[in-house]
């Protein structure tokens, strides 16, 4: 049962990465923005995932599945998870709902700090991804169509 689930989650990323758009033609500059389509509905929810988007040009290997991030260009259509949501209980984490865009990368690289290179991955249908820090002060979107950075780390 959870194999046949986790195929159909496959299925539908891979279909939805596919309506999401194709690929940049040009490598992708430090700060332009990208037009991809919009995320669908929340496929899976992954806590403790390691990743640390220090340049805006590392992908994130997860399960299978290569995620590039990126600055969507309609980002008032991307309505993301807060991994910081509470239920009024103390801080447990939950699932809640915010606005927020992409963290800019930055121009040089600085040693993760505690809670910087572990957090929540959130994955939608397709082709999408939004991964914020476990400290909150890092997050971006995710996508897997494939992009070529024109910067370096």
């Amino acid at each position: 049962m959870r194999a046949a689930a986790a195929c159909a989650a496959t299925a539908m990323l891979w279909l939805g990465g596919c309506a999401a758009g194709s690929s940049p033609t040009e490598p992708v500059e430090w700060d332009q923005e990208l037009d991809l389509g919009v995320p669908g509905e929340t496929v899976a929810v992954t806590e403790d995932v390691e990743f640390y988007p220090a340049c805006g040009n590392e992908t994130l290997n997860h399960d299978g599945t290569t995620w590039y991030p990126f600055t969507p260009a309609n980002g008032e259509d991307f309505t993301v998870p807060s991994a910081r949501a509470t239920d009024g209980l103390g801080d447990l984490p939950t699932v809640g709902w915010s606005r927020a865009s992409a963290v800019r990368a930055l121009p040089a690289v600085v040693a993760p700090g505690p809670g910087d290179d572990t957090g929540t991955l959130v994955e939608f249908e397709g082709g999408f991804a939004h991964w914020v820090s476990d400290n909150g002060l890092l997050e971006t979107w995710l996508t897997t169509t494939t992009i070529s950075y024109s910067f370096l780390c």
